[in-house]
Order: structure tokens, then sequence, then C-alpha cells
């Protein structure tokens, strides 16, 4: 049986920002989040802290602040976050280097002996990572089937590998970061994910799902390893286009 596979990846990232006033300027003049003041009385207080107020100024701006407390003045004041970054890239390569698009993993010749997995031979996808707030890796995935007969697929589901058991999934071998955590993330974190063992991987299909993420909260250098798996029936049809695809978003939480 000649059935042949690949996966080609997307990346995409997002990202949560807050928002704020808009400063009004000139070439020499400049105010600050602007806003109408409501220029009634007012009555603030914290356990340390207690401010009252007639009329406050009509502009956004910080007012009386304690150790504990502050006034924020605006319609709505929020923090600025515009310093906020996330870092994210995949790469598809046997061993842990870069690599450029497009991002492939060609499978080769599946067999009913045996199960085709991410090795020496068969590229593993990488994931780099740096972001300055927490965030997490999901992936999602379309039906891993014929290109010329759809309705000829290979069936996904979280599961041990087992040659002559068709079966396609994600599982991922290791994980670091300069700084901060690259956490994996059930079902893809399976007891074994290695070259010439049988896997345990966690299934990819039409459901978004985590697969990574940086523990809650910022991440520095990250970087995992994620080994593709595949295996094929007796009654798996067979073809050489068998061709799936992989979106891979990394998203900003606050």
């Amino acid at each position: 049986m000649r059935t042949i596979g690949a996966l080609f990846l997307f990346v995409f990232f997002a990202m949560a920002f807050s928002a704020g006033a808009i400063d009004l300027t000139s070439t020499s003049f400049i105010i600050r989040d602007p806003i109408i003041g409501t220029f009634g009385e007012e009555w603030a207080t914290s356990a340390s802290y207690g401010l009252i107020s007639t009329g406050h100024t009509s502009l956004s701006d910080i007012g009386g602040t304690s150790g504990s407390f502050a006034i924020r003045y605006g319609f709505l004041y929020w923090e600025d976050e515009a310093d906020t970054t996330i870092t994210f890239d995949l790469d598809t390569a046997t061993t842990d280097t870069e690599s450029a698009t497009p991002y492939t993993v060609p499978l080769g010749t599946l067999s009913t002996s045996s199960v085709t997995r991410s090795n020496g031979s068969v590229n593993s996808i990488w994931v780099d990572l740096d972001s300055s707030t927490s965030t997490v890796v999901t992936v999602l995935s379309d039906t891993f089937k014929s290109a010329s007969v759809p309705g000829d697929t290979i069936p996904s589901a979280t599961a041990t590998m087992a040659a002559g058991t068709a079966n396609y999934g994600l599982c991922i071998a290791a994980t670091s970061a300069t700084s901060g955590t690259f956490n994996e993330v059930s079902p893809y974190d399976g007891a074994t994910c290695v070259d010439g063992a049988v896997n345990t991987v966690g299934i990819i299909d039409g459901t978004s799902r985590n697969i990574l993420n940086s523990n809650s909260a910022a991440i520095e250098g990250g970087r995992a390893q994620i080994r593709v798996n595949a295996a094929i029936s007796p009654v798996t049809p067979a073809h050489n286009d068998y061709q799936n695809g992989l979106t891979f978003i990394a998203t900003g939480t606050f």
C-alpha cells in the first residue's frame, strides 16, 4: 500500500490590547487623554487615604495618590499597554534549527507495518515564543484527506500510536526557555514522545486546542519541539496525495 502524506503549517498571533483616550497634539501643544470633566462633588477613599473634590480637571490625569490609592480621571482610564509584545515563529526541520517558509512535514510513504514519526528523516515542528505577557499557543487542523478523493481520510484521536491502526496526532518532545516557563498542555504532553518508540499523541481536529502556554507569565527564549505521528490501517484507501493543514496561534492574555 502506497500512501503518502504531508502536513502544511500556518502561524498566526493574536493579542488582547487595552485602550485609552487619544492625545490631541500639534507641533507645539499636546493634551493628554482629553475628556470632559463632570465638575461635580466627589468623595474617594482607601484604607489610608481620602479625597473630596468639587470639580476636577477637564483633562484626563492622575489625581491625588497615596501608597495604596490613586484617582485616575477620564471617561474610562486604562493603563498603557503599548509595550506589550509577542514574537512567535515556527520552524520545520529534523534538528533544532531555524527554517524558512514553506513550513512542511513530508511524511513520505505510510505503511501498515510501522508508525511514521518525526525523527532524523521526518521534520519536527519547532516553536519559538517571546512574550511580555501571559500567552497560550493553540493548534487547529483541517481533515487529513486525499486531495483527489476528499472522502478518503486518516483519522486523528488522542491515543497511543500503533502500527496497523489508522491515526495521526502531535506530541511535545521537549520545551525550554531562557526566562519563564514553556508549559506542555494535555493531551499533547504524553508520557512518551521520542524517536524510535511508540508515542502517545493528542488529537488535532477542527477544534482549536491549547498545546503550549507560558504559565500565566512573560516568557523569553521559549522553544518547543513537536513530533508528528501518523499510521494507516489495512483498509486505509491508498493515495499519493494525503495532506493536512495545521494552524498555530499565539494569543496574549491579560
